[in-house]
């Protein structure tokens, strides 16, 4: 029936097919993608993506994308410089790490970190007091933002239960 030469490479075989099918199936989402948009008093759309990589139960790597979107009311270049100045200005702290461009109707902001920065999320308001003006709340131990590091120990459903908790909503 079998050979015994051809016994040792048959049970070798089936032990790597195993450990193969073993690895495909604890196969986990290197990363977790979140999302939240709103819409303020003055019909001002704040949109935040967050893409966060997991390295074991640590954050290893952050990319996020806010996209502030104006109404026509105001769709000028005066309030575009304003409020791109004032996230150049907050963003400093993270040398080189971000892009801030001007578009039709907003501003696209990409923040890409890997190393002991922090981040803050839902951190961006607006107030109308004679004029519009952008409030960007820096505060990291504020209870309005969330902030994220870095190193951070998360596990991803932990990472994805803490965003939806604060209205994310997570793939």
């Amino acid at each position: 029936m079998f050979n015994k030469n051809r016994t040792f490479p048959i049970i070798l075989t089936l032990i790597i097919i195993v450990i193969i099918i073993y690895l495909f199936a604890t196969l986990k989402q290197p990363y977790v993608e979140c999302s939240k948009t709103t819409t303020d008093q003055f019909d001002i759309k704040i949109e935040e993506r967050i893409k966060t990589t997991f390295n074991g139960n640590k954050i290893s790597k952050i990319n996020l994308t806010k996209t502030i979107t104006l109404p026509d009311k105001y769709n000028s270049d005066k309030y575009l410089e304003s409020i791109k100045s004032s996230l150049e200005k907050s963003y400093k702290y993270l040398n080189n790490k971000v892009n801030i461009k001007k578009v039709e109707n907003g501003i696209i902001t990409t923040i890409n970190i890997n190393n002991k920065e922090t981040i803050i999320l839902n951190n961006i308001e607006f107030i109308n007091m004679d004029d519009l003006k952008i409030k960007i709340n820096s505060n990291t131990k504020s209870s309005d933002v969330i902030t994220l590091k870095i190193n951070d120990k998360y596990t991803e459903g932990e990472f994805k239960t803490h965003l939806k908790n604060n209205g994310y909503v997570c793939k």
